[in-house]
C-alpha cells in the first residue's frame, strides 16, 4: 500500500489481511526491541499528553484499549482503579499482558485476543476507548463503527496515530519494510473527515516535525533539554503555520459526542 492511499481503502472483512497482521505482531512481541523503537523518544510530548488524557478517567469506569503487551496503557489505567479490557490480534501480546497484570496484581485489568473491527462487546459498554498506533492497521470506517457502537453516549475515544504526508518519513518507511506490515496506512488529512461521520467533537493535535532533528541525540546526555526545545518550536509552528500540520509525524485524536445515528453507508472521504 502506498502512502497516498486513504485509511479507508480496505474491505471490512479480509481474512488474509487479518492473518498477516496477526503473524507480524506475534513475531514483533516475541522478538527483542526494534532498532526503530529508539526513534520514538522524540515523541515524548505526544506520549505525555496521551497519558494525561487517559489519567482523567474516573475510578470504576470502564475502558477498552486497542493493542496490548508489556507496554500497554492498560496497566496505568488499572492502577487508577479503571476497569480496563485490553485487546490485541496477537495471542503473544495477550499472553504477555496477562502475565504482567498477574505479576502486578491488577485484578481490574483483563485481556482478550480479538479483532478490533469486530468487537465482541455489547453496545454502550465503555466510557473510554483508547489505543496507540492501532487505527492505521485497521479499516478506519469499520473500526469507527465499532468504537462508536461500544462507547457510552458520554464516552470518549483517544488515539495516537502516525501521519502519512511527510516525504522524509515516507522514505524511511519505504526503506524499512520489515518494520511494518504491508497494510499499514498512516493517516491523511482527509481521513479526519471520516471521524466526523461518527463523532460531533473531533479534536486533532499534531506533534513532531522539527523534533525529528532530535533523533540523533536520543539516549545521549542533554537529550531531554534538546527535545523540549524542539517540541516548543513544533508547537509554535503548528499553531501559526497550519499548513505544516500535515507533515507532522504523529497526531493525538480526541473523539467525543457520538453521533446519534452514524451513517455508515457514506462513501470514502479521500
Amino acid at each position: 500500500m502506498t502512502e497516498t492511499q486513504p485509511a479507508t481503502s480496505h474491505t471490512a472483512a479480509n481474512p488474509d489481511r487479518y492473518d498477516s497482521e496477526r503473524r507480524f505482531h506475534d513475531r514483533r512481541f516475541e522478538s527483542s526491541p526494534r532498532r526503530a523503537d529508539s526513534f520514538y523518544a522524540v515523541n515524548t510530548a505526544c506520549a505525555d499528553h496521551y497519558r494525561e488524557l487517559l489519567g482523567m478517567s474516573r475510578p470504576n469506569s470502564r475502558a477498552l484499549e486497542y493493542g496490548c503487551g508489556t507496554g500497554s496503557s492498560a496497566f496505568y489505567l488499572a492502577s487508577k482503579g479503571v476497569h480496563v479490557t485490553g485487546i490485541d490480534i496477537s495471542s503473544v501480546a495477550i499472553g504477555q499482558a496477562q502475565q504482567q497484570a498477574t505479576l502486578e496484581g491488577l485484578e481490574v485489568a483483563t485481556f482478550a485476543q480479538m479483532n478490533a473491527e469486530r468487537l465482541g462487546f455489547a453496545h454502550d459498554r465503555f466510557e473510554l476507548v483508547c489505543g496507540s498506533g492501532i487505527l492505521h492497521h485497521l479499516d478506519l470506517r469499520q473500526a469507527m463503527e465499532e468504537v462508536h457502537r461500544v462507547l457510552t453516549p458520554d464516552g470518549r475515544a483517544v488515539f495516537v496515530e502516525p501521519m502519512g504526508h511527510n516525504p522524509i518519513i515516507n522514505l524511511y518507511r519505504k526503506l524499512t519494510p520489515h518494520e511494518r506490515t504491508e497494510d499499514e496506512h498512516p493517516f491523511l488529512i482527509c481521513d479526519f473527515e471520516l471521524l466526523e461521520d461518527f463523532f460531533s467533537a473531533v479534536d486533532v493535535q499534531h506533534f513532531v516535525l522539527i523534533a525529528l532533528l532530535g533523533i540523533p541525540f536520543a539516549n545521549r546526555p542533554g537529550f531531554g533539554a534538546i527535545i523540549r526545545l524542539l517540541n516548543r518550536a513544533d508547537g509554535w509552528l503548528f499553531e501559526h503555520v497550519p499548513f505544516l500540520r500535515r507533515y507532522s509525524w504523529t497526531v493525538l485524536l480526541q473523539l467525543a459526542d457520538p453521533v446519534a445515528s452514524a451513517d455508515a453507508s457514506r462513501g470514502l472521504h479521500c
